[in-house]
């Protein structure tokens, strides 16, 4: 964490004292930049995971609103909707919604809808909405601005869909820093974070990094057997079930 501190403060140096490098200021002047850094660039997944905030950091060559966003990979969700047959509810019609990412994270030094205009926030992917347009239906239902409304507030719930307007930090109008939060409930995968600047609805600068979301321990071990091994995890698991089962009948038994 230090070490790319210390980075990022260096290369903040490089871009806001010229004099101290006549070529590379004259650049970072014509060039708008944006130096990244985060606080880790891998998140372990255990039994007893809660979620974690990540920070993230870095510096700015010109003044700007700044958009941090965090993408897990694509995922799929199956949504059902409630029927009311006479006094009761039962569960009705399932949609399977998939191709879109599981958590989008987004934090912004300002409200979206003042930094950049709809059709660049759709563009990018910053508009929820213009995500779930293009994700996978199936079946395909008649409605689907309402499985799309149903998809976005359960994942508001569940706090894998976050817009956080103003949460970005900027100092002298040249170094940011946010906190991420990533919730208990995530898909694995290699994440795809995001910094934009933005000025005057344009942006001029982008710089990306990768974090990796893992699981590590018995629950990888489990995992990866059953994904390598499938058949001999499912004997495996079905003789460990009968075990507890015979166990189980044997300590009622003598109870009573």
């Amino acid at each position: 964490m230090q070490k790319k501190l210390l980075l990022v403060c260096s290369l903040a140096g490089a871009l806001l004292f010229p004099a101290m490098a006549p070529v590379a200021a004259q650049a970072s002047l014509h060039t708008p930049n944006v130096v990244l850094g985060t606080g880790t660039d891998k998140v372990d997944v255990t039994s007893r995971f809660r979620g974690r905030d990540i920070l993230v950091f870095g510096a700015l060559s010109h003044p700007g609103a700044v958009i941090a966003v965090l993408r897990s990979p694509d995922s799929a969700v199956a949504v059902t909707r409630k029927t009311q047959m006479g006094p009761i509810w039962v569960t009705g019609k399932k949609v399977t919604v998939s191709q879109f990412p599981g958590v989008l994270l987004i934090d912004s030094s300002a409200p979206l809808d003042k930094i950049l205009p709809a059709a660049e926030r759709k563009a990018l992917g910053l508009d929820p909405y213009g995500i779930l347009e293009k994700a996978k239906y199936e079946p395909e239902p008649q409605d689907r601005d309402a499985w799309m409304a149903a998809v976005i507030a359960a994942k508001e719930r569940q706090g894998t869909y976050q817009i956080r307007s103003g949460s970005v930090a900027i100092q002298d109008g040249r170094l940011f820093s946010t906190h991420l939060h990533l919730p208990a409930s995530l898909p694995l995968g290699s994440y795809e974070l995001d910094v934009y600047l933005v000025n005057h609805g344009k942006i001029l600068a982008q710089s990306q990094q990768k974090i990796d979301v893992q699981q590590v321990g018995l629950e990888e071990w489990i995992a990866d057997y059953a994904e390598h091994q499938p058949w001999l995890y499912g004997v495996a698991l079905t003789l460990i079930l009968a075990f507890l089962g015979l166990g189980l009948g044997i300590v009622m038994q003598r109870k009573s």
